[in-house]
């Protein structure tokens, strides 16, 4: 019986020191666990708000973004020695789109001949000639004046080489002058070839008979309106108030010159001359 218990004896401090032995070594096994898990590098997420003031970062007119973020057209760059280019220099606006060689814009002034010029086609209204092609619209242009109850009468219209020459000699001696200019230095009369009259394209327009033509016809009622709505039938004051130094010609409230509905609605809404106008488009 007493060896009995020795063998239970010995074996439960076997098993006590097995436990033992299997306890120790859990801990340690847990400690070796932490001790790697401590280790290992460790992923920080931080959440961080942030507030975009509009337009700061925006994307706009950088080429990304769809639609909003596309590149602005360039400008076109307008040749200095267009029409365009010569208007806008002027602070004017582009000028009308013209075959400047077509006949409305035949020049005729004290520097510019036209020589022995004649109009392919000559038609009488009221006791004058005049270019055919200006006949309709110069009709409708005197008609209006009539239906706002003015009196209209064609003072001169067409003159030939021959009749500008004659013209020229007499204008100069009742005056007393024989370069037929005025004590200003600006043409009352011109001489053959270089006179507007012989274009055919213009008419001196007063609302009776004048024995002698001077600046007081602008206080007429019929110059009033006529310089007024001119342009609307293609019509300009061809030698305006104080544009003598570029027409050389003195100032004539009577006379009108055609050249087209545009052109005339250009030139009188900017104040310019037909000389000013056609410079826009010759080098």
């Amino acid at each position: 019986m007493k060896n009995n218990r020795i063998v239970r004896l010995i074996t439960g401090l076997v098993l006590l020191a097995v436990f033992a032995a299997v306890l120790v070594m859990s801990v340690k096994n847990y400690d070796l666990d932490r001790l790697l898990q401590d280790a290992q590098p460790k992923t920080v997420v931080v959440t961080v708000e942030v507030t975009v003031t509009p337009g700061i970062f925006s994307t706009e007119g950088t080429g990304t973004g769809g639609t909003e973020g596309t590149e602005p057209e360039p400008v076109p760059t307008v040749d200095p020695d267009s029409p365009e280019g010569r208007a806008a220099a002027l602070g004017l606006p582009a000028p009308p789109d013209i075959d400047i060689t077509s006949w409305e814009f035949l020049l005729a002034n004290p520097s510019t001949s036209i020589a022995e010029y004649v109009p392919p086609e000559l038609v009488t209204l009221e006791g004058q000639q005049f270019d055919s092609r200006i006949i309709e619209p110069l009709k409708a242009f005197v008609q209006a004046a009539r239906n706002e109850g003015l009196s209209v009468y064609l003072s001169s219209g067409y003159r030939s080489y021959n009749e500008q020459a004659a013209n020229f000699r007499r204008v100069c001696e009742n005056n007393g002058i024989t370069d037929g200019k005025d004590s200003k230095g600006f043409y009352i009369t011109l001489p053959a070839g270089y006179s507007e009259h012989q274009s055919g394209l213009c008419c001196d327009i007063t609302d009776r008979y004048y024995p002698t033509k001077n600046r007081t016809i602008e206080e007429t009622a019929l110059y009033k309106w006529m310089s007024v709505h001119c342009q609307e039938y293609g019509f300009i004051v061809r030698f305006p108030d104080g544009k003598e130094e570029i027409t050389e010609i003195m100032y004539e409230p009577w006379h009108f010159r055609y050249v087209g509905t545009d052109v005339a609605e250009y030139i009188m809404a900017n104040g310019l001359t037909l000389e000013e106008f056609l410079a826009l488009y010759t080098n």
